[in-house]
């Protein structure tokens, strides 16, 4: 059995064996540096998951409470009041004005690390410089990645593939570049569809991942 008396983890000092076990590990009294005792389990110890009493971690929260992000700038958020609502004992929401005027909130973390930075208007102004740019050689991203309707004389419920009455088969069509492709007709509609995921493949991917 391992013996880890005289050890020390964090702010732990492992003085003797405890009488009991933590699951099917073996405990540990430790003293901790602020002076309090507790128990910790081996695994716990070793894997650094148990480094103090609690005073750490009380400590950190402590810190993180005192940040003070008044007045402060994220991108195109400033900050302009601390939000009363707090998520447990250390997560401090604040509120934000956008630059566009719109108001949201956010929590500390949030915003120091950088992973807020507008309202959401940043994401979708780069979205349309991203198909501005792309419409200059004809090919739109925001037909590739089209939500409108699909026309309701479309029979098939899928776009690009259509029933062809006067030859009773379905054709399959994609639009690249403001010009229609024709892909062929099928006497079977899962045939249609195929060839339409294969033409999506081949001219739309590229782009896609080119604007990732």
């Amino acid at each position: 059995m391992i013996d880890l008396i005289g050890q020390q983890f964090g702010r732990l000092t492992v003085i003797r064996k405890a009488q009991r076990k933590i699951g099917h590990n073996a405990a540990w009294v430790c003293q901790c540096v602020c002076g309090n005792k507790i128990e910790a389990s081996t695994i716990n110890l070793q894997s650094g998951n148990t480094k103090s009493c609690g005073c750490l971690q009380r400590e950190i929260a402590s810190k993180i409470q005192r940040v003070n992000l008044l007045g402060k700038r994220f991108g195109r958020l400033l900050v302009i009041e601390e939000e009363p609502r707090k998520v447990g004992d250390h997560i401090v929401f604040w509120k934000c004005q956008c630059d566009c005027g719109n108001i949201v909130l956010h929590d500390t973390n949030t915003l120091t690390s950088g992973h807020a930075q507008s309202c959401g208007c940043l994401r979708k102004d780069d979205l349309k410089k991203l198909i501005d740019n792309n419409a200059k050689d004809g090919t739109m991203l925001n037909q590739i990645a089209d939500t409108r309707k699909i026309n309701k004389n479309n029979k098939s419920g899928i776009r690009g593939i259509s029933w062809d009455s006067s030859r009773s088969k379905w054709t399959a069509n994609i639009m690249f570049r403001r010009k229609t492709i024709h892909l062929g007709r099928f006497d079977n509609k899962r045939d249609a569809i195929n060839a339409r995921k294969r033409a999506e493949k081949e001219y739309f991917h590229p782009i896609l991942e080119k604007n990732r």
